[in-house]
């Protein structure tokens, strides 16, 4: 609160306060960076906006020239790895498979299958318009959670910019200060050393 109250006196310093030009131009600046903060907000939205239209268009054509099917396994997948530490670890790998694509032909190729997966298993996969397979298209939910990490990073990179601008600013005010200070105190002393 001490923190809100102190900057809502930088910003609107009271009548008859002994606020120097320099606590002013602090107060200016923070008006300045708060306002440029508040129109980084719609430029990330904007960016956000782009993203998820892109996005959008790349999974509406992954998911034209994707076909989801069903792959049985010719062989066991990989044998399953126990770690001491943290039980059942490792991922999949390359296994021989059979899968039909929709216009009824057969194919064969490898797939990945999870470990201790056994021959005979079945499991989906995306396939190309060629019948082999390739990753599954951009989901809607990936569309979203990229658009809005770009607007959101965006915004935050931004917010950080600024603070960092402003906190130096202030730096070097306070070190004007300070240095004004010390003049104004030297002076004090040689008139006191004088009289």
């Amino acid at each position: 609160m001490n923190r809100l109250a102190r900057m809502w006196r930088t910003l609107f310093p009271r009548h008859g306060s002994v606020a120097r030009p320099s606590d002013h131009v602090q107060g200016g600046l923070l008006v300045f960076v708060l306002l440029l903060a508040l129109a980084a907000l719609p430029v990330a939205a904007s960016f956000g906006s782009e993203t998820f239209v892109r996005q959008q268009g790349r999974s509406a054509q992954e998911t034209s020239e994707r076909t989801l099917v069903t792959a049985t396994l010719l062989a066991d997948g990989p044998e399953l790895t126990v770690s001491p530490r943290s039980g059942i670890t490792g991922n999949g790998a390359p296994t021989d498979a059979t899968w039909v694509l929709p216009d009824g032909t057969r194919r064969v190729g490898r797939v990945v299958a999870d470990e201790g997966t056994r021959k005979g298993y079945t499991l989906p996969i995306w396939v190309d318009a060629a019948g082999n397979p390739v990753d599954p298209p951009l989901s809607s939910a990936a569309v979203v959670i990229d658009a809005a990490g770009v607007g959101l990073g965006l915004w935050l990179a931004a917010l950080i910019l600024l603070a960092v601008a402003y906190r130096l600013s202030v730096f070097f005010l306070n070190r004007l200060r300070y240095a004004r200070w010390q003049q104004e105190w030297f002076a004090g002393q040689d008139r006191t050393t004088h009289s």
